[in-house]
């Protein structure tokens, strides 16, 4: 069976061949293919276009080394095993609550036990509500935010270990979504690491 820093270490290996195979001219991965390793990996299409081929490799490469027992396992590992399972979590309950104004105690209840199943982190109606009307329309604030509790860490410093940037707004409210294209849909607003929105 496969281990979870085999699978992560599997989820780079992958995105790395992707990357390189659109830097060789063999254009972009084919929307199932991106559907499959986000299905798997929730967050990984953020990762994909926010972290360079250099990150891509050295992750794959640490995380073998780790899975092998090569090398002690490093925080960042756990960390983003953690956040894949809170986001599939909160992905879930968010499409279930997607339009509940009000979600009564015993139905936020019942969704946080499934969430709870999901995450393998323990999360609860707080969790539930936080995700149905996430602070300033960001469920990856939710979501980093529980995980940073769990892990007694700051969320900002989790994030930073994940997603690598320098920009101090990625917690801010997420701005209102542009006009609608001339295909006459919404363009959603990209989040302020470069990443694709999650919510």
């Amino acid at each position: 069976m496969e281990s979870p820093f085999a699978a992560l270490a599997r989820k780079y290996r992958a995105m790395a061949d992707l990357r390189r195979a659109h830097a060789a001219g063999g254009g972009t991965a084919t929307p199932a293919v991106l559907r499959a390793l986000a299905a798997e990996f929730p967050g990984a299409l953020r990762e994909l276009d926010a972290l360079t081929l250099e990150t891509l490799d050295r992750r794959a490469e640490a995380l073998t080394a780790a899975a092998d027992g090569t090398t002690p396992a490093e925080p960042w590992m756990t960390w983003l095993q953690g956040y894949h399972g809170l986001l599939r979590a909160a992905l879930r309950v968010k499409r279930r609550v997607a339009r509940a104004p009000v979600i009564p105690d015993a139905r936020a209840d019942a969704l946080a036990r499934e969430a709870t199943e999901a995450a393998g982190i323990p999360l609860d109606a707080a969790f539930v509500r936080a995700v149905a009307h996430p602070p300033g329309g960001r469920i990856n604030g939710v979501v980093f935010a529980r995980l940073g509790e769990h892990l007694g860490v700051a969320p900002e410093a989790v994030w930073d270990a994940l997603f690598p940037t320098r920009r101090p707004d990625r917690f801010r409210p997420m701005p209102t979504a542009e006009p609608a294209t001339e295909a006459g849909t919404a363009q959603a607003p990209r989040p302020p690491d470069g990443g694709v929105p999650s919510g």
